[in-house]
């Protein structure tokens, strides 16, 4: 071993360390990284090449897709796909798991699988507390097929992309858009059927648990006002019966001691609902009354679903609205006018429940109140709505929870931000440019067509990622230049070498999932890539099918919640610990393997 390919095992064993124990954040340990190589390994690589992982093809593909990845969120696009499962699922426990693994695990090998899961995240929350199942059955099993549904394309995950640029700098040929497609076909559909046979009996809680979701009460506006466990959101299921239509009268809302205040229906329209108001899938009713009375009322209907109090700020609402507070300034417009005079509903969607004066709230005959300089108005409207509530002269906003998901002007743009990434998709596919020039190209398109400004795009690039992966780039390049990975392919050639390629495939898909468990999975596809090529080259084997092995493997950030957001991004709504990464990732594990070793070759013969 020369001194060279120890100085580069150890930087390689000290980062991932670094990584193991989250002493650092990963794109300051790539950095250190960068630095320890380019100072200490300058005899062996050119300050050029030490910062060739910033200019590479994968970092440009890859900021080029984080843009056009906002401007599908921006749209609405996932968002919208998410909201359809509810009508899909109508109080079936296998259509919900099905679909929100199914669906996910398609998305994601598409648009950002971060954004993919954080948009399903909230709707099964709503299901699973409407079918009184425990949403820990659902989240993670969804995260785990968004994250090998990332191997549906070339685009589903930045570690693809590194991968790809890796094998072309090597061979000369990287991958087809689709190339790899039939393995991450094959495995988001071992997946869903691993985890209806096995998978749900490792996840922890009962199909029948009561209450899955205990909706928190976020009620400071509501105690400052006097509503303080008096004011309640119901969510009405899809109907079983398409055909069926039901009017608020029949109910009986005000027998069961609750008053009807407003009526949300999706993010575009608040209503103010009268006895003869039919009632539609997924409409959310706002009542005020005792919690044990709305309780009583939603256990009496099927249709019906208590959901709490309604929601301030949550990282992840069930709500589909929310409660903000505006104020009458000097001078205003608004001033000697009645609330309903404001026309709120009909202009902004929004709906006045209670107005503050001089040191009290009123609740009673609100839309009949002449408004004062320094009045308080409780507003409640739809989620989205809320977000771009701007009055101009007649209100300031006081508190608002925050800003719109999915803003209604850019609703209308969602077609367009669909078709640039169908656009980006054919084009690469069908090679008529690399994908980074087309990722590129639909970057400039979201904002050329008005739906990321400029202003934003430095924002929505998550150049943590980019910085991780050229911080880490040069130790790549010194694992080869150095020899380090013709020593580690050497090495596992020695030990599992006499039982053929498929076993050295085996063992280089084995040490990716192991590193990518801790580690970010393009930081492991820089590192794992020399040495998967390097093993192919010692086995004089096609380098292809261990690409394809690290790709894969790289995907698999099942056992621990820190290789990759997806996983993390469920652990708290899910309620998980380590030991359910453990206990559910286990089996998906050794699928992922068992497709490697025994569907790639077939593909990609060795």
């Amino acid at each position: 071993m020369t001194v060279e390919i120890a100085i580069v095992l150890t930087v390689l064993v000290v980062a991932f360390l670094l990584f193991v124990s989250g002493a650092l954040k990963p794109d300051l340990i790539a950095m250190l990284v960068l630095v320890l190589v380019s100072l200490v390994m300058s005899t062996v690589i050119d300050p050029a090449e030490a910062f060739a992982g910033f200019s590479s093809f994968a970092v440009i593909a890859i900021a080029g897709l984080m843009v056009i990845g906002e401007g599908l969120e921006k749209t609405g696009v996932v968002k919208w796909v998410a909201q359809q499962l509810a009508g899909i699922i109508r109080r079936d426990y296998n259509r919900l798991l099905f679909a929100n693994t199914v669906v996910p695990g398609v998305l994601s090998g598409f648009v950002n699988i971060v954004a993919a899961a954080s948009f399903f995240v909230p709707v099964i929350l709503r299901l699973c507390k409407q079918m009184e199942v425990p949403q820990s059955k659902i989240l993670l099993p969804m995260a785990c097929t968004a994250l090998l549904g990332a191997n549906l394309t070339l685009i589903g995950a930045s570690h693809n992309l590194v991968v790809d640029s890796l094998l072309a700098a090597e061979t000369g040929a990287g991958f087809g858009f689709f190339e790899f497609t039939i393995v991450g076909a094959v495995l988001v559909a071992a997946a869903v059927i691993y985890i209806f046979v096995i998978g749900q009996r490792l996840l922890p809680g009962e199909r029948t648990a009561p209450d899955p979701n205990e909706v928190p009460e976020t009620v400071d506006l509501a105690e400052v006002y006097g509503l303080e466990h008096r004011l309640f959101e119901l969510w009405v299921a899809p109907a079983e019966d398409e055909a069926a239509e039901t009017k608020i009268s029949s109910f009986g809302v005000e027998e069961a001691g609750l008053g009807l205040i407003a009526l949300v229906r999706g993010s575009e329209q608040l209503i103010r609902p009268d006895a003869d108001t039919v009632l539609e899938d997924n409409d959310t009713l706002l009542v005020l009354g005792r919690q044990e009375a709305a309780e009583r009322f939603a256990e009496s209907h099927h249709a019906i679903t208590f959901m709490g109090p309604p929601e301030v700020q949550k990282d992840n609402p069930v709500s589909t609205a929310e409660l903000a507070e505006a104020v009458v300034p000097p001078r205003s417009p608004a001033v000697g006018k009645r609330i309903r005079d404001l026309h709120l509903p009909q202009d902004y969607g929004m709906s006045v429940i209670a107005y503050y004066r001089r040191d009290r709230p009123y609740r009673t005959n609100v839309l009949d109140a002449e408004l004062q300089e320094g009045d308080s108005l409780l507003v409640y409207g739809p989620r989205e709505k809320m977000r771009e509530f701007e009055p101009e002269k007649e209100l300031l906003i006081y508190f608002k929870p925050g800003e719109a998901d999915v803003s209604t002007k850019l609703k209308r743009k969602a077609p367009v931000a669909a078709a640039i990434l169908l656009a980006v998709i054919l084009g690469a596919a069908l090679g008529f440019m690399p994908i980074a020039a087309m990722a590129i190209a639909g970057a400039v398109a979201m904002v050329l067509v008005g739906i990321v400004p400029l202003a934003e795009v430095y924002r929505v690039i998550d150049w943590r990622t980019l910085v991780l992966i050229g911080g880490m780039y040069p130790l790549g390049i010194a694992l080869n230049s150095t020899g380090a990975a013709d020593l580690i392919g050497e090495t596992l050639i020695s030990a599992i070498g006499g039982f053929g390629p498929l076993a050295v495939l085996g063992g280089v898909a084995v040490l990716a999932m192991v590193l990518t468990q801790p580690m970010h999975n393009a930081a492991v596809a820089i590192i794992m890539t020399p040495i998967a090529l390097n093993a192919a080259d010692l086995m004089r084997s096609d380098p292809r099918p261990f690409a394809v092995a690290v790709i894969v493997a790289c995907s698999a950030s099942f056992l621990m919640p820190y290789g990759h957001p997806a996983p993390l991004l469920v652990e708290k709504p899910g309620g998980y610990r380590g030991g359910d990464y453990l206990a559910f990732g286990a089996g998906l594990s050794l699928i992922v393997l068992v497709v490697i070793v025994a569907l790639v070759p077939l593909l990609w013969p060795l």
